[in-house]
């Protein structure tokens, strides 16, 4: 409810009508605070109303076409099903559920029952969902079993971040929007349904790698404390050392290097009654 809800609602009309809507991290769903959701509203159908579309030669329009009539069928079922369950069209009622050239769809009292919230639409449709607090918005938002990217819009940064983290997502873009994926040297990936592993900045490139691990010890003939023989006494200094290393201050600390002096020391006594002796004490 602090935010610019001017700058909000610009930001999430094309967030949600872009491409048509067409961007794997379109805004699918905008969840609005309930104390500013009735201005917040009146700012988005104003914004939607002012976009351009059309198919033109030299860029002068702000939206075109569906790409693949599919897609068109897959949008007009996910608002038919919409306003069957109790969803208002704020704009877009013109479209006759059948053309490519899908106006920008606003939709009011949206449920999550209903699958324009549940599913991806990939299309020119933005629902909107009202919310009365912080954690009932987060614990809403990572109900979907979707989680590529995702927007929190505060004037609070503290308030903001602690939001984007709690989000169960592979990006945030914290008051702006679809910006995570537009910038190389950020991983760009996604959680659940949205995939796994991320591609772009140095996480891509090992993404992309065959990473191995090398670890270098000398050629020495000490034989590790942690190697056979185990003994009771060697269980009891192991567990010594694990919680010495694992408290606090400097008791802890001292206790922990004393700890380690002993299970070595018992370590290399265990091993010559181990061989019988025939090893020469390194």
């Amino acid at each position: 409810e602090d935010a610019n809800l001017r700058r909000a609602a610009a930001g999430a009309v094309w967030g949600a009508f872009t491409c048509t809507g067409q961007s794997c991290t379109s805004v699918e769903r905008l969840y609005v605070q309930e104390s500013v959701y009735e201005d917040f509203k009146r700012l988005v159908v104003d914004e939607t109303s002012r976009i351009k579309q059309e198919v033109d030669p030299d860029g002068d329009a702000d939206i075109g076409n569906m790409a693949v009539d599919f897609q068109a069928r897959i949008v007009a079922e996910h608002v038919e099903d919409a306003v069957r369950r109790g969803a208002e069209k704020l704009t877009g009622g013109g479209w006759d559920g059948r053309s490519t050239s899908i106006p920008p769809i606003v939709l009011d009292r949206v449920t999550e029952e209903m699958t324009v919230a549940r599913d991806e639409t990939f299309g020119p449709v933005l629902p909107l969902l009202p919310f009365r607090t912080e954690e009932e918005a987060v614990r809403r938002a990572n109900a979907s079993p979707y989680g590529l990217t995702a927007s929190v819009w505060s004037k609070d940064l503290e308030r903001a971040r602690r939001v984007a983290a709690a989000l169960r997502v592979g990006g945030v873009s914290i008051n702006n929007v679809m910006l995570t994926e537009g910038n190389p040297a950020l991983p760009f990936g996604g959680v659940g349904e949205s995939g796994f592993g991320r591609f772009k900045g140095a996480a891509g490139l090992h993404a992309f790698s065959n990473l191995k691990s090398v670890l270098i010890d000398k050629d020495s003939a000490k034989i590790e404390a942690n190697w056979f023989p185990y003994t009771a006494e060697k269980y009891r200094l192991f567990s010594a050392l694990t919680e010495s290393q694992f408290g606090d201050g400097v008791r802890s600390f001292v206790r922990f290097v004393l700890a380690g002096m002993r299970l070595e020391k018992y370590a290399q006594k265990a091993r010559r009654n181990h061989t019988g002796g025939t090893e020469s004490q390194p």
